[in-house]
């Protein structure tokens, strides 16, 4: 029972319904946190989270919610006019004004727009369990609501509710028609001193046992006081019983009527197998006899005798030919209604029924009272028109010409392609002589076409040329069968094809094969041809070169042996697929015979070889494009890479300006000015660092002799000798705060211990240098050293060092501790080592620090012949 609960207090297995809410609050990550927190508050809730009012209106555009929770104070629009919005597109959502803003005029005018809830965050102690029971009620208040008026509109019978003592509590207009009483007059009443006559009767006892068990019940009953049959049907609630009831009293009186009336209809239609109907057109009351139930198998008391019980079960594409056909006769363009349909039967399926009958009754001025008729049961006699057709439309649809022919060789019967050859119509050709029978009966000794007719022989089959329309000399493939039908003769069955065109191409065909064979040999791509089955015939010396085998070693392997990415059953299935002098590209790998790979764009062709499907596949070896592919797929990434640092980190410093902006308009205050230039000097120290970072992934220069120490001395001068109390990274004086707030630097001390000489582009050494300087200063370090390992060099600083967890991701663009870094530096560290051959590693120093380990460094050529000074253009030495 519907909202019923059972001794346990369970809802008797129903389940809960979710409730989905849109929250929307345009400060960034609010509605997201809120939209958790309602869903832990009732597991219930599906929040979804969105960031500006017009997210929020095209949400609710393509999906329904239950409930929207806004904020008021928003950049685009307040929570007042997103609600006023809400109503004027989407109706009467619920919709939850959740503010930190508020105030009375706030929730006045929330009020007076309509508002459903309105409540301030921070208002209570668990503020979200409050929104979430709010949220909770309003939706099922507007359920509640909405099913009773779906319900209530979809009410035709008379219907009223009972409490627990039997007294009326709601009836409708229908219900107080019929009782013939005002509804306030019978409110209060119990339904027992209403109807007295009822009580005892079985009505009764079915009203308690519904109430007892709380099972919905249905019967029929006749009320004394309302002189009329009822069927009610009761269905019990949580307060009382809801009753659902209809006069039916005219419905009996017409269905004695027509009992009788087929009583006597039942002498009439005894034995044969048909069904009746008897329809009253002006109430459209239809009485079904057994027959007409059993046709479609049901019992007859399963039919109502209602139009609509024939209607409903006519197929929908049948039942407009059916009214035509009714209509028709109605208007007396007929004198008897007929028409065949599909009606559905108890089980599903469909049967075919052939509807004959007549009006019987009209009234004065012609229009029908009564018709009767009958149906029968059509389906094996449309199986058999069905199976006939569809012989026929293969017979028509099969691309040879089909014909039957008579003893004297004349055509009996056509089909549409013979028509076509001869460009006439089928009908047109029986009776005529048979050009093919003819030069059949001229060609060879005797008459074996007659022969076939007396049956010395049961069929014919040959290759003959004849004169067709358009087209003289043709040649036609043809085969002709004696017919025989209940022992008798039938006739010749022929069926003949025009196979000039493939035999013309056939010997096209054979005069270019010696052409072809040399383009195979001499041709530089790789051809190999192979069989539907896939075994490969024949391969050129291109094919056997590449490949590694000999020409016998390659003829007999199958394709899936050389292609290792074909499944040997797709690639039958695109095989046949294919159309003679058809051809489809696809990029595959090739497999050597010492097992290497490379990868090769392949154009397989279909073609016919002396009446045999072969397949020439034409390759070539594209492993320097699909390198150049993945090198233009590694640029594309890294520039998605840039898009998004960019993006992402030019959004704190933009923040800060534009917070420190508004301030110095409100106040006046110079200093914010100054704090809004260090946050400009951040983003351009960020985009030099994004752009010196993309400029990594190119070629290095030419390489050089360079002098570690040396150069790694000059930079140091260079950035700290001149600096003076200015930090040489962009920060402010030695012991203010730098640009990003509150970290401060001091010039770094740079120890030269290397000597040796590297073979390198000297201008990305020194931005390898910088940023490694760079990250010692940023992250507390004071000292660094610069010195040789044997293949290659070390930067070493002094600072606290990086945890070893972390090594693997310091080199990630944007990965950083320090509160002033921008995360690149250690990117671009890596990507200058990667563009000279380098590699790099993190280490822990001898202080504690971060230690960078550069190897894979190329040493000059020592040798005097060798020699160059520093700054000359130097080969590296493998």
């Amino acid at each position: 029972m519907s909202g019923g609960t059972d001794n346990e207090g369970s809802t008797g297995g129903r389940e809960r319904s979710l409730v989905s809410v849109l929250v929307v609050d345009d400060e960034p990550g609010f509605a997201d946190v809120a939209a958790s927190l309602l869903e832990s508050r009732d597991d219930r809730i599906e929040a979804t989270p969105v960031e500006s009012a017009a997210a929020a209106l095209d949400a609710l555009s393509a999906s329904s919610y239950d409930c929207v929770v806004s904020d008021y104070e928003m950049t685009e629009t307040d929570g007042v006019e997103l609600l006023e919005t809400v109503r004027e597109r989407h109706g009467d959502v619920p919709f939850v004004l959740f503010t930190g803003e508020g105030s009375e005029a706030v929730a006045s005018e929330a009020v007076s727009a309509g508002v459903d809830e309105y409540l301030r965050k921070g208002a209570a102690s668990d503020q979200y369990s409050q929104l979430a029971g709010a949220v909770e009620g309003l939706v099922s208040r507007t359920r509640g609501e909405r099913r009773v008026a779906e319900h209530l509109e979809r009410v035709s019978d008379a219907f009223c509710e009972v409490d627990d003592d039997w007294r009326i509590t709601y009836l409708n207009d229908r219900a107080a028609e019929m009782i013939d009483l005002d509804a306030k007059e019978l409110l209060g009443e119990r339904i027992w001193d209403l109807f007295p006559q009822t009580t005892g009767t079985d009505g009764e006892a079915a009203l308690r046992k519904a109430a007892e068990t709380g099972d919905p019940v249905r019967f029929e009953e006749h009320v004394d006081r309302l002189g009329a049959d009822l069927v009610v049907n009761a269905y019990p609630t949580p307060d009382g019983i809801a009753l659902y009831f209809r006069d039916v009293t005219e419905k009996r009186e017409r269905e004695r009527e027509l009992r009788e009336l087929s009583e006597r209809l039942q002498l009439a239609v005894e034995g044969a197998d048909v069904g009746v109907w008897d329809w009253n057109v002006r109430t459209d009351e239809v009485r079904f006899d057994e027959r007409w139930a059993a046709m479609l198998g049901y019992e007859a008391d399963e039919i109502d005798f209602d139009l609509s019980a024939w209607e409903d079960r006519v197929h929908p594409d049948d039942v407009g030919d059916a009214w035509d056909a009714i209509e028709a006769h109605f208007a007396g363009e007929v004198d008897l209604y007929q028409s065949d349909f599909r009606m559905r039967t108890k089980s599903g399926d469909w049967k075919w029924i052939r509807d004959r009958g007549r009006v019987v009754e009209r009234t004065d001025d012609g229009e029908p009272l009564r018709a009767v008729g009958i149906h029968i049961d059509v389906t094996e006699e449309k199986e058999r028109e069905r199976e006939l057709q569809r012989y026929r439309r293969i017979v028509d649809e099969l691309p040879e010409s089909v014909c039957i022919y008579d003893a004297d060789g004349r055509i009996a019967l056509a089909n549409d392609h013979t028509a076509d050859v001869l460009e006439t119509d089928p009908e047109a050709l029986v009776g005529r002589e048979s050009r093919l029978v003819d030069r059949i009966r001229a060609a060879g000794d005797g008459d074996r076409y007659d022969a076939l007719v007396d049956g010395e022989r049961d069929s014919l089959a040959g290759t003959v040329e004849v004169d067709l329309p358009g087209k003289s000399e043709a040649i036609v493939d043809y085969g002709l069968t004696r017919l025989v039908i209940d022992g008798e003769f039938d006739g010749v069955l022929g069926i003949s094809r025009d196979v000039t065109d493939e035999r013309r191409r056939q010997r096209r065909l054979e005069r270019t094969s010696a052409r072809l064979e040399a383009l195979f040999e001499g041709s530089p791509d790789m051809i190999d041809i192979h069989d539907e089955a896939g075994a490969i015939v024949d391969a050129n010396r291109a094919m056997t070169e590449a490949l590694g085998y000999d020409r016998d070693e390659v003829v007999g392997m199958d394709v899936w042996d050389v292609d290792t990415e074909l499944d040997p059953d797709e690639g039958k299935r695109l095989w046949k697929g294919l159309e003679t002098d058809e051809t489809v590209r696809l990029e595959t790998t090739f497999a050597r015979a010492d097992g290497s790979t490379f990868p090769v764009e392949v154009h397989v062709r279909r073609i016919d070889v002396q009446g045999e499907d072969r397949f020439l596949a034409s390759s070539r070896d594209i492993s320097e494009r699909k390198a150049y592919e993945r090198r233009i797929e590694r640029e594309n990434e890294r520039l998605d890479e840039f898009a998004s640092i960019v993006s992402h980190d030019l959004r704190n410093p933009l923040n800060v300006l534009s917070g420190y902006l508004r301030l110095a308009r409100e106040t006046g205050t110079d200093s914010y000015f100054d704090r809004c230039e260090r946050a400009l000097d951040e983003m351009e120290r960020l985009i030099e660092d994004v752009l010196a970072l993309a400029k990594q992934g190119e070629a290095v220069g030419s390489f050089e002799r360079v002098h570690l120490g040396e150069l790694a001395a000059g930079y140091s001068d260079d950035a700290f000798g001149s600096a003076g109390d200015e930090d040489p990274f962009g920060g402010g004086a030695s012991g203010d705060e730098t640009s990003g707030g509150g970290a401060k630097t001091a010039p770094i001390e740079v120890e030269v211990d290397a000597d040796g000489e590297i073979c390198a582009d000297p201008g990305r050494v020194r931005q390898l240098l910088g940023n490694l300087f760079r990250n010692a200063a940023e992250h507390g370090g004071e000292r660094v050293v610069v010195g040789d390992l044997s293949d290659g060099f070390y930067v070493e600083d002094d600072g606290p060092g990086i945890d070893p967890d972390e090594r693997e991701t310091v080199f990630e663009s944007g990965y950083t501790t320090s509160e002033t870094g921008t995360g690149f530096g250690l990117s671009i560290v890596q990507r200058i080592a990667e563009a000279h051959g380098w590699d790099v590693a993190v280490t822990e120093g001898e202080r504690g620090g971060a230690r960078f380990e550069f190897t894979g460094v190329d040493r000059p050529d020592p040798s005097p012949q060798g020699s160059a000074s520093p700054g000359e253009t130097v080969e590296p030495r493998d």
